[in-house]
């Protein structure tokens, strides 16, 4: 199993990033560009909504449906299946004047020689990407500026289980 986990801290309330991760337009604006989503059911991040997910990349043309399975103010949990199966969590809380966000994505690929393919090249590249969504929720909430300001990020943790 891989486990990849960011976390940010963003100069706001956890009402406004709430709102940034659920509202279609505003998800549109710091969502990965090498990530084609597609509405399958629901008003995205809602309780229930599903959407499909594919990788823009030319070496890796698959797909993994999403399902938000549990939802209240603070997480969002979804459910994935299809080519990689786990869960994607979405949380927020108060620290002080700001509010950190938290990304942890935990899966697995069923397929051997596919699971041996992500864990050595396409792993680095969404961990990346990871992060740099979470620079660009950011940089949406607080504006430009503060996509310079690293020192307020805070470390990346990656584990893999297996």
């Amino acid at each position: 199993m891989f486990v990849q986990e960011q976390f940010i801290s963003i100069n706001t309330t956890p009402d406004v990033v709430e709102r940034h991760l659920t509202d279609p337009a505003l998800l549109a604006q710091w969502r990965s560009p090498l990530l084609n989503v597609e509405n399958q059911q629901g008003i995205p991040m809602a309780l229930g909504s599903k959407y499909t997910a594919r990788p823009l990349t030319p070496f890796f043309s698959t797909s993994a449906d999403y399902t938000v399975t549990e939802r209240d103010s603070g997480h969002i949990l979804q459910s994935i299946d299809g080519m990689w199966i786990g869960k994607d969590l979405w949380r927020w809380w108060t620290d002080g004047p700001r509010t950190v966000v938290q990304n942890r994505v935990e899966y697995e690929v069923p397929n051997l020689a596919l699971s041996v393919f992500v864990g050595g090249l396409i792993r680095p590249f969404a961990e990346l990407d990871m992060g740099i969504q979470l620079i660009r929720l950011r940089s949406l909430i607080e504006g430009p500026s503060s996509a310079r300001q690293l020192e307020t990020r805070t470390p990346t943790r990656i584990v893999v289980e297996e």
